[in-house]
């Protein structure tokens, strides 16, 4: 894949004159982060086993328990003009997540039985590939537009399903199908239908499917928008795109799955000041979570506001409930935001286990669930600067009760509790800072700092690990063209 990009981007280059127009856009950004204490615990050890209830991260041998890496980003999002009925879209990357990890495709050397002479020496192992993320076409027509590939969508706040366009988003909400979308005056109608991980066989019985529409009426002249999206999901029993961890113990095929999701929006704006609500709703049955077919239902709430002061200043509130799992056998109750929607610099945005563990892990799979959360922020912007700052309080939806079923979200795991379980997540203060070197170039940083909850704590024994605050420093650069 990567040598016939190379060759179409030869190509397109050298014989420009006789080529269909390509528009070139995409983002390539650098970030290095520190993240103190990523554990949340005050200890340097880390048990030959622990509970299935516990929270405490894992901790390798002879490693710190400070976190520290440096990512890139990188989206490459040739458009092809083919004429006026028709463009060809595309979102190339390399690696998962969008991107990678500086020092993950480099060795000390690639050559053997020269001992230590080329230790000075690195060497790309070139083991990274190319992604292709989107390839869709657009096709125009009076009535409506048609999209056919693998297309990103993007419905309300994003909180389920984000397109993915700001610089630092690592994911998209995909389709892989059809879809039409439809204006009709002030509204918008999009049906669509799509395939979802087909898995190891390309027969009938083993494959998704995904299918909705979505109604959204949005004018400008009144500030105010509002829709649904009613989304379809089934997979028969022999399906096997998708694996879930049952009971701690195995991994076993999701099976057969006929979930619903209705996401409701609205947003309306008065003068200065606007708020949005987004409420998605999922419901159905899915296979095998616990043993055998689950029921499924899960919810969420979000809520944004802002007030503009000035040209300089705004203000806000947000604030959000979303479903935890309470650890009953006979359905499953949490819902997991879209990994783009981050509310903190620190809460919910890395996956913990992916800084001990980064071959298990991706360190940004990470997302918003069982919380309930609300947040005070404020900007001051100017031509070249941005400044942000913020407080975020959240606590857990639903924690562990003596001598009954629970859930551990971090671990995906059923377990049966021994003891309470404190459901204070912590209260983190962030700021953060965007310089707008020129139209295309942004330098940037985010710092936080989390006052540990005593959620983090819990170990399901009489001992409790002692909880540590823990800070986070972040540094990036980014290029948009």
């Amino acid at each position: 894949m990567l040598k016939s990009f190379i060759l179409l981007l030869t190509i397109s280059l050298s014989f420009q004159t006789l080529a269909l127009p390509i528009d070139w856009h995409g983002v390539l950004g650098f970030d290095t982060s520190i993240l103190d204490g990523y554990r949340r615990i005050d200890s340097s050890t880390f048990p030959a086993s622990v509970d299935d209830g516990s929270q405490e991260i894992e901790l390798p041998t002879g490693s710190s328990v400070d976190g520290s890496w440096q990512s890139y980003i990188f989206r490459l999002q040739p458009n092809i003009i083919v004429n006026d009925s028709a463009t060809i879209k595309a979102e190339l990357s390399s690696g998962y997540a969008r991107g990678g990890f500086v020092g993950d495709n480099s060795q000390v050397s690639q050559q053997t039985g020269l001992g230590n002479q080329l230790y000075p020496l690195n060497f790309s192992n070139g083991n990274d590939g190319l992604v292709v993320n989107q390839l869709y076409a657009e096709l125009y027509s009076d009535t409506a537009t048609y999209i056919l590939g693998r297309h990103p969508q993007h419905f309300g706040l994003g909180a389920v399903v984000d397109s993915g366009e700001d610089t630092w988003d690592r994911f998209s909400y995909l389709r892989d199908g059809i879809t039409v979308k439809v204006k009709l005056g002030n509204f918008k109608i999009e049906p669509y239908w799509t395939r979802v991980n087909n898995g190891s066989s390309l027969t009938k019985g083993t494959r998704v499917k995904d299918y909705g529409i979505s109604l959204v009426y949005d004018s400008v002249e009144r500030d105010l928008a509002f829709g649904i999206l009613y989304n379809k999901k089934q997979g028969t029993a022999n399906s096997d795109g998708y694996t879930t961890t049952v009971n701690s113990a195995t991994t076993a095929n999701l099976g057969g799955t006929d979930v619903k999701m209705t996401d409701l929006y609205f947003r309306k704006a008065l003068g200065d000041f606007d708020f949005a609500i987004e409420v998605p709703i999922l419901s159905g049955e899915v296979g095998n979570v616990f043993t055998g077919t689950t029921s499924y239902k899960a919810q969420a709430l979000i809520v944004e506001t802002n007030y503009k002061a000035n040209s300089s200043w705004s203000f806000g509130v947000d604030a959000g409930k979303v479903n935890g799992d309470d650890g009953g056998q006979t359905s499953f109750d949490a819902m997991y935001l879209n990994p783009n929607y981050q509310v903190a610099n620190i809460l919910f945005r890395y996956n913990l286990r992916g800084i001990a563990d980064d071959s298990s892990y991706n360190v940004y799979d990470s997302y918003i669930n069982n919380a309930s959360y609300a947040r005070l922020r404020a900007r001051y912007s100017t031509e070249k600067w941005r400044w942000d700052v913020a407080a975020i309080y959240a606590k857990a939806d639903q924690v562990a009760k003596a001598g009954a079923n629970a859930y551990n979200h971090l671990r995906n795991e059923s377990f049966v509790a021994q003891y309470d379980q404190q459901d204070d997540l912590g209260m983190e203060f962030d700021t953060g800072f965007e310089y707008k070197w020129n139209s295309e170039i942004t330098i940037g940083g985010q710092f936080g700092y989390l006052l540990t909850g005593d959620y983090f704590g819990y170990t399901n024994t009489a001992t409790k690990n002692e909880v540590a605050n823990s800070y986070l420093m972040q540094l990036r650069a980014s290029i948009t063209f």
